[in-house]
């Protein structure tokens, strides 16, 4: 099982699971933060759903109406993800924590509250390490980099959302604590209104990320310079020009190269020239699936 489906398969099963105890807690409770959080799993909970069908969708082999593939299936459901996550997670929250703050209610039992944060903290961390280590080995500094430009798309929302998750988790125990030390059940409202600006703010990046994909981003550059690299490196090849790219989806993509070629060549000398660089470039570079070599002439040499 590929680490990006394994990823979304743990969250779902962990989400549906604090889904329960949240909206236990919540309607024992009468806390605002809780069910916030209630609904944030469940939220998450259907976006796992929908990630699992996008992942299944991207698979359809190429068809006539879509000869490149499907791979943009799983970039499409995870822009409905970040939506839905912007809709029910966000505007609930927000609307729940304004109620609160206009009709403040004492909480009962918050211990149920303590108990169940904790579990959930503890079961969202389980999620959260598979996520990063389907994220790959990047550094505390460069994750943020990494996630920018990871074309794995559920791995990037999974993550995304386990790490807002294990925020909200922390910002509900606070509310719940302060409640417990005041006695103010304002912090709860506040609390609720605390994750609702958060899930606001992931639901736009992860929309924002998953827009670039859908229309078309480049793929990685280092995949560009070794491409660029091998066909430089033949001895048929005078310089290589203009590359343009496209992400298919997770493993799949497009480049289109414009190579100037010796004039001294024949014709089917060419054509074996540019199978033979076809060939190199495909194998050392798995991911790039669609390779298009075109003969142009190059005002200047590109280095590469």
């Amino acid at each position: 099982m590929a680490s990006g489906e394994m990823a979304v398969k743990v969250a779902f099963r962990n989400n549906l699971v604090i889904f329960v105890f949240k909206l236990f807690a919540a309607l024992t409770t009468h806390s605002a933060g809780m069910m916030a959080e209630a609904v944030h799993s469940l939220a998450d909970t259907g976006n796992q759903v929908l990630l699992l069908f996008g992942m299944k969708r991207s698979k359809i082999p190429p068809t006539d109406t879509h000869p490149f593939g499907h791979g943009k299936e799983e970039y499409f459901w995870s822009f409905i993800v970040a939506m839905l996550l912007f809709v029910l997670g966000g505007v609930y929250s927000l609307m729940e924590g304004f109620h609160k703050l206009q009709h403040p209610e004492p909480l009962q039992h918050l211990y149920l509250n303590y108990a169940i944060l904790i579990c959930s903290i503890v079961l969202e961390g389980q999620s959260w390490l598979i996520a990063r280590r389907s994220m790959g080995k990047h550094s505390s500094s460069d994750l943020l980099r990494g996630v920018v430009d990871s074309k794995d798309s559920g791995t990037v929302v999974v993550f995304v959302e386990d790490s807002g998750a294990l925020l909200g988790l922390v910002i509900a125990l606070l509310g719940t604590a302060l409640v417990s030390l005041t006695g103010n059940p304002l912090y709860d409202a506040a609390s609720s209104l605390c994750i609702g600006a958060l899930l606001f703010v992931m639901a736009l990046f992860l929309a924002n990320e998953m827009r670039k994909l859908m229309i078309g981003e480049a793929i990685d550059p280092v995949q560009v310079r070794y491409a660029r690299r091998i066909i430089n490196g033949h001895d048929h090849v005078l310089a290589v020009g203009a590359i343009r790219s496209m992400q298919l989806g997770v493993a799949d993509s497009l480049i289109c190269i414009d190579v100037d070629f010796r004039q001294e060549l024949h014709d089917h000398e060419l054509e074996q020239t540019i199978a033979e660089l076809r060939d190199k470039v495909q194998k050392t570079v798995p991911q790039l699936k669609h390779i298009f070599i075109q003969p142009a002439a190059v005002v200047a040499r590109s280095e590469g």
